[in-house]
């Protein structure tokens, strides 16, 4: 007996699941015979109703931008997809059931998984209308100066700069964020340093 399945696909994949019998009555007997299911797709305002549906035959649901095609990952298969169409079946599926395909499989459906946003979040974004919250890290040092850069040439009121060290003053100071924080100055923006 499969006990558990992964899924991902994109906005189309709710659809999908809701319309063809084939899907979701094979999900329903799953779960109800004790298998897992976790899905992950893109919500958006054109699909909410079909996510609300999905979300009473799964075991759990998130959401997460930008998704393309789909995947599907158990225990011993995997399958995937290019192209998911609303409303329509699939036309063109990949499927293995070799180990390290299934292992990979599972590596990354459990890294969007992670970056997954849970369901109710994501309902009660759309729903009342609160833009998300953005995070993101930047590992790249030059992205990082730009932004700070793009950030003290658009500062309008103030600007309240730490650092983390005397080098990370240093290294800015070689970059030219000071005649930069002048400039911002002569604008009349409040300037003020710690360390």
């Amino acid at each position: 007996m499969q006990e558990k399945m992964d899924l991902f696909g994109d906005s189309n994949g709710p659809s999908i699941v809701m319309e063809f019998d084939v899907y979701r009555n094979n999900y329903m007997d799953m779960v109800s015979r004790g298998g897992k299911i976790r899905l992950i797709t893109e919500i958006t305002k054109d699909n909410i109703h079909y996510c609300k549906a999905v979300m009473r035959i799964v075991t759990e649901l998130r959401h997460l931008d930008g998704l393309i095609g789909g995947i599907a990952v158990s225990e011993y298969e995997y399958m995937s997809t290019t192209t998911l169409k609303e409303k329509q079946l699939l036309t063109q599926v990949f499927y293995s059931n070799a180990n390290e395909v299934v292992r990979q499989g599972q590596y990354i459906f459990d890294t969007f998984w992670n970056e997954a946003i849970p369901v109710e979040e994501r309902f009660r974004e759309i729903e009342e209308g609160i833009k998300p919250d953005f995070i993101e890290t930047i590992r790249e040092a030059y992205k990082t100066q730009n932004i700070v850069f793009d950030l003290v040439g658009s500062s309008k009121e103030e600007i309240l700069i730490i650092f983390s060290t005397s080098h990370a003053f240093f290294r800015q100071q070689r970059a030219g964020s000071p005649a930069l924080i002048g400039e911002a100055a002569h604008r009349g923006v409040i300037k003020e340093f710690k360390k």
